[in-house]
């Protein structure tokens, strides 16, 4: 009865630790599937964030295409830029005249014979102050010509500059 016993005991003790043991293999499983499934849908989330941010990014793109950069720098540390619409024959007097109606600024210009126009002043900051004048540059470049004369494309990025002449 004695050995009955014991192995009854043994028994239980055996079974006991098969049931832990079981019960561990299946919680690591459990957690090592919830593992999986988070690293799926983390990818999927990755995936699908990038994608949206290529679509903006494209979105972003063409309408940069499709405008105009206008950039006024006041030489002041006081920089603002602009998107704008292109209307036909456009050059970056005719957008600046524009843009002042529309933000509420003044410009003052001078026409020059033969030369085209000399803006001396963009929202009462004169050429002459701290022997800055108002320069303009398209694309980076500083053009040879008049801002009426210059013409501006879709796409362009215009800036003026209140800073000493190069000249």
């Amino acid at each position: 009865m004695c050995s009955m016993l014991g192995k009854f005991m043994l028994q239980r003790k055996i079974n006991s630790k098969l049931a832990w043991i079981v019960l561990v293999a299946f919680l690591v499983g459990v957690i090592y599937l919830f593992s999986i499934e988070f690293l799926f849908f983390r990818q999927e989330i990755k995936n699908l964030t990038q994608e949206e941010k290529n679509i903006t990014e494209g979105i972003i793109r063409k309408i940069q295409q499709e405008k105009v950069l206008y950039i006024i720098d006041k030489g002041n540390g006081n920089i603002n830029s602009y998107q704008i619409s292109l209307p036909q024959n456009s050059t970056v007097f005719s957008l600046l005249e524009e843009l002042a109606k529309r933000e509420n600024f003044k410009v003052e210009s001078k026409v020059y014979e033969g030369m085209g126009v000399f803006v001396e002043s963009i929202d009462g900051v004169k050429n002459g102050t701290e022997k800055k004048y108002w320069q303009y540059w398209v694309n980076s470049e500083l053009p040879p010509v008049a801002a009426d004369k210059k013409e501006v494309k879709k796409g362009d990025k215009v800036e003026w500059k209140f800073a000493p002449s190069p000249f």
